[in-house]
């Protein structure tokens, strides 16, 4: 997620530029100027190439990447500055950069020394920042992807279908939510090879699961059995979170960088609508009877949209940041987490009508709720994991691991926690009822978000490059 006071400093600036210039932006921002090659943030985007990357840059008024990578730079130094009083060669240094090479930078996108710009002021060189950049009307258009207008990543197939919702597969979802789920033994099973940082993963009721690249603008479709990529659809830079409809028809994406919910056509293979918000969404969950998509954004709101499109949002506020989101099996409550003030907010809905605030501390990620209703669950990348017991709203349980903990699972069968140790390269099983660690598993990469399926394995996403599958 970028940071929000550098992000809106760039985009309130140029507030003509498409989603797509905008996205470029947020890209920046995520790095504070240092700007990765034009190939690498071309695919992060969802371009085609760098060629096509650049004619798009060339079509919003923005400078070339190098400059424009320094312009955000600039503007990153001068904002710590002037709020904590630091040199210039502290930011460098502090950078890891040799103090003359960020003193040059300086002089070479604005044309005036660090002094100058110094004394001029945010504001003055936010003006100058402005003039270097085309206000006009020529910006990008926002290519159309309805009716098989969407390119890249072999997202706009034209209509072919890559899913087939046959009677079979529904026949065959039904079966195994009738079977008895299997108790996880705690072993390393197939993995699948992803590339483009994949972050989150979504299961379908159709024998599929959807995992999110955040760094290919794209969703792949991979069928759990056997195990193996069958398709990749285009969606809007930098996705997130994946939420499929209770059919598996039709999935929701979180498009951070195009501040939008992307819809999903499963059948058809490509992306059909868009559902905008006011800044970047990250975690999202569907309402039981699927007519409304709860989201939450970096400016600190749940929002609840309508999927149909007819009905106007709705928001409130929620504490600091919630990256994830999770529903209650009545679905009558919500639980956001508040990464960057240790709460978790649980949210009465339809009404979004705030209920209570749990406080755990640290860094909260993932969060999970068991299927009775008793307990939450969530991982802190502060190094535990945290049990809830909701009908008293107290803590019941800590266990320590002393590295980063960010997505977890619970098994089907409900005996079993799964954590993902993101700096560790491990994901563990957790007993429920003794908060023991039963299992450990050396995944090695980052382990990020993760899913369950019917029959009881645990699908892990590593954004090193692959899908683990836990038996």
């Amino acid at each position: 997620m970028p940071p929000l006071q550098l992000t809106s400093l760039l985009q309130d600036t140029l507030p003509h530029l498409s989603y797509k210039g905008r996205a470029v932006l947020s890209a920046l921002g995520c790095v504070n100027g240092r700007a990765p090659g034009s190939a690498e943030l071309a695919a992060w985007l969802g371009f085609h190439d760098r060629y096509q990357f650049a004619r798009a840059m060339r079509r919003e008024g923005l400078p070339p990447l190098e400059t424009l990578g320094g312009w955000a730079r600039t503007l990153y130094w001068l904002l710590e500055s002037e709020s904590s009083g630091v040199t210039l060669r502290e930011l460098a240094e502090r950078d890891q950069l040799d103090p003359a090479v960020a003193y040059r930078l300086v002089r070479r996108v604005t044309g005036r020394r660090w002094s100058e710009i110094r004394r001029a002021g945010l504001a003055l060189t936010l003006l100058h920042f402005r003039d270097q950049c085309r206000t006009g009307h020529d910006h990008f258009k926002l290519e159309t992807r309805e009716g098989g207008g969407g390119g890249g990543g072999g997202g706009g197939g034209g209509g072919t279908p890559c899913v087939s919702l046959d009677n079979t597969a529904v026949s065959t979802a039904s079966a195994w939510r009738s079977s008895r789920p299997a108790h996880l033994r705690g072993a390393l099973g197939e993995r699948v090879p992803v590339s483009g940082s994949p972050f989150d993963i979504a299961l379908t009721p159709t024998d599929l699961a959807l995992v999110t690249r955040g760094h290919a603008a794209a969703v792949d479709v991979l069928r759990r059995s056997p195990p193996r990529i069958v398709h990749s659809i285009h969606v809007g830079p930098v996705p997130t979170r994946v939420v499929p409809s209770a059919r598996g028809d039709v999935a929701y994406v979180t498009s951070q960088f195009s501040e939008a919910i992307d819809v999903v056509d499963l059948t058809l293979g490509r992306q059909t609508a868009t559902l905008r918000v006011r800044g970047h969404p990250l975690g999202a969950v569907l309402s039981k009877d699927g007519q409304t998509l709860y989201v939450s954004t970096n400016r600190d709101r749940l929002v609840a949209l309508a999927v149909s499109g007819r009905v106007a949002a709705r928001e409130i506020p929620i504490p600091h940041g919630s990256p994830q989101i999770c529903m209650h099996p009545s679905g009558r409550r919500v639980y956001a987490s508040g990464f960057r003030s240790g709460l978790i907010a649980e949210v009465e809905v339809p009404s979004l009508l705030p209920l209570r605030v749990f406080d755990v501390g640290g860094i909260v990620q993932d969060v999970a709720v068991t299927a009775d209703g008793q307990t939450l669950y969530a991982a802190n990348e502060s190094g535990w994991l945290d049990a809830i017991h909701l009908a008293s709203g107290k803590r019941c349980g800590r266990l320590q691991f002393d590295t980063a903990a960010l997505g977890l699972a619970l098994s089907a069968d409900q005996a079993d926690v799964v954590v993902g140790l993101l700096h560790a390269g491990r994901v563990v099983i957790v007993d429920r009822t003794s908060l023991a660690v039963r299992a450990t598993l050396l995944t090695g990469g980052t382990p990020r978000l993760m899913a369950t399926s019917a029959q009881g394995r645990v699908l892990v996403v590593n954004e090193a490059g692959w899908v683990d599958f836990i038996d």
